[in-house]
């Protein structure tokens, strides 16, 4: 307990002031009852005629679906196979551009061995 909590008990006791009336609870559901104000309880039923028919929209949701999961598998398959006849290109174009990216890559390999110093100097000179 902290400080200010041991006040209070000191100050003003551990007893709770706060006190119910003898049989509050005994008829409480009947003086909440009585307070509601009185309605007719009616149970609306909805005869299978009176409901508004479906919108065509909403009929024919399902089969959108089933379009819209038709066509991206075809659209999936179409990227698939244009991918693979891609890559059955000529292998001298292939060799072109693996000579370029492994150009690239030593380049890049001989830049990230440099050290502070071999950097200061390749600026000096420029």
């Amino acid at each position: 307990m902290n400080y200010e909590e041991k006040e209070m008990q000191e100050r003003f006791g551990k007893g709770n002031p706060f006190r119910v009336p003898e049989g509050y609870f005994d008829q409480l559901t009947d003086r909440v009852m009585a307070q509601l104000p009185e309605r007719e309880q009616q149970a609306e039923q909805i005869s299978l005629s009176d409901r508004h028919p479906k919108s065509r929209l909403v009929a024919l949701r399902p089969w959108f679906y089933a379009a819209a999961c038709t066509i991206a598998v075809v659209v999936m398959g179409v990227t698939f196979l244009s991918h693979d006849s891609a890559e059955e290109q000529p292998l001298a174009s292939t060799s072109t551009t693996t000579n370029t990216e492994s150009q690239y890559i030593d380049d890049a390999a001989d830049y990230v061995m440099l050290d502070n110093a071999e950097i200061y100097a390749c600026l000096a000179e420029n």
